[in-house]
């Protein structure tokens, strides 16, 4: 399973340690789910109390046997879900970038043990085969919570997203989910061992191990961590042209010559110094959060560089939209047309569309032109630009106004 989910992974562009430190997490999402459902088909047919050396009235089981068998199944279940995860690291090893987050890590693992040990626990309790499906859609149910709210991810193996190089898991957060799998585990191997005793007698650890969890499991919705910090830490690598400062963290160096190839055609192709940005910079290189949202105030373009990235599609289209409006400009809720008798709103906002796709096409000269500016001379576009830049700001150009159209 794990190998089948991150196969696709191993060619992707920008890797870095802390994508995969979250990555942990993320792909043991259903191989925790099959390793709980085989624990607890083997606490169900291992413990039940139909065995021959396994009588109602006797003190059938000792602590050995219940943990020996969640050992086991732990132990395979965990190394082969590690073993999947080697052709990943071996990627990420090869392109270095940043540093491993052992917390984020360390919870995963650790939380995969004790999900597993709670799969044993419901065999042990429900004492058949029903506790299969039980246990797995219990700790389904667990590990896709943060999916659905970020209050949950204290209490499971993943964040809602991956964080990658220039940002990193909140160790608050983090150190929680670690404790917090660490009290389940021992409270599911605890339980487990009672419920196979006679008599069954609580002491008085395994009751406050029990109350602990329970505790745990409430506090973070009374106290919300954060989920991620922002953390540059590296130097940056810069290039310039025509006038355009490029700069990218230096685990995306490697990518720092194909963005500056990819988006200097669409900002010669606009024309206007003005709309311009000064700089172009990575996302990893932001250090708070206010530095993205106001980045256009600085006339600084922010590019995000993640694992996976495609720069032929997004550098293009990302510089295209900094020089452009917003399609809402035009108030017709993003609806175009070129049709007469459409309404101005929905043909004014069919020449931005149009506009946009043409400047992210600038980069691949062998790009055909299609539309409203098929056929046009680039020259003769850029000089339309200079003239028309505040009406196109405003959305009030109509394609019948263009020069080049019949």
């Amino acid at each position: 399973m794990t190998l089948t989910a991150t196969w696709g992974q191993l060619s992707w562009r920008a890797l870095d340690w802390v994508y995969l430190s979250g990555q942990v997490g993320v792909q043991a999402r259903l191989p925790v789910v099959a390793a709980t459902g085989a624990a607890a088909l083997a606490a169900a047919r291992f413990t039940r109390p139909s065995l021959v050396f396994a009588q109602p009235w006797q003190p059938r089981l000792g602590r050995d046997v219940p943990l020996r068998h969640a050992t086991v199944v732990t132990g395979w279940c965990l190394g082969a879900y590690l073993v999947g995860l080697l052709p990943l690291t071996a990627a990420v090893a090869s392109q270095g970038a940043g540093t491993p987050h052992p917390v984020p890590v360390l919870g995963a693992l650790t939380g995969f043990a004790a999900l597993t040990l709670l799969g044993y626990l419901c065999g042990v309790a429900l004492r058949g085969l029903i506790a299969v499906p039980v246990a797995i859609g219990l700790v389904f149910v667990c590990t896709s919570l943060p999916l659905v709210a970020d209050t949950w991810t204290a209490l499971s193996l993943q964040l809602p997203f991956t964080p990658s190089l220039g940002a990193r898991e909140s160790i608050p957060l983090g150190l929680y989910r670690l404790g917090f799998f660490l009290l389940l585990g021992t409270a599911a191997a605890w339980t487990s061992v009672w419920l196979l005793r006679a008599p069954r007698q609580w002491s008085a650890p395994q009751v406050t191990a029990v109350v602990a969890v329970a505790t745990a499991v409430v506090l973070p919705h009374l106290y919300a961590f954060p989920l991620v910090t922002y953390a540059p830490g590296g130097s940056e690598v810069c290039a310039e042209r025509e006038g355009v400062r490029y700069c990218v963290h230096e685990g995306h160096a490697d990518e720092l010559a194909l963005i500056v190839e990819l988006a200097a055609p669409v900002f010669a192709a606009y024309g206007s110094s003005e709309a311009v940005p000064a700089q172009v910079r990575d996302h990893s290189l932001a250090t708070g959060d206010d530095e993205v949202p106001h980045g256009a105030e600085h006339g600084v373009l922010w590019m995000r560089v993640y694992p996976g990235w495609d720069p032929y599609q997004e550098v293009p289209a990302t510089a295209a939209v900094w020089l452009l409006p917003d399609m809402f400009v035009c108030g017709s809720e993003s609806v175009g047309s070129t049709d007469e008798r459409a309404p101005s709103e929905q043909r004014r906002v069919t020449v931005l569309v149009e506009l946009k796709a043409w400047l992210a096409s600038r980069p691949f000269p062998g790009a055909a032109d299609g539309g409203l500016f098929a056929g046009a001379d680039p020259d003769e576009i850029r000089d339309w630009i200079s003239r028309n830049e505040e009406r196109i700001a405003a959305c009030e150009v109509e394609p019948e106004e263009l020069p080049w159209r019949p």
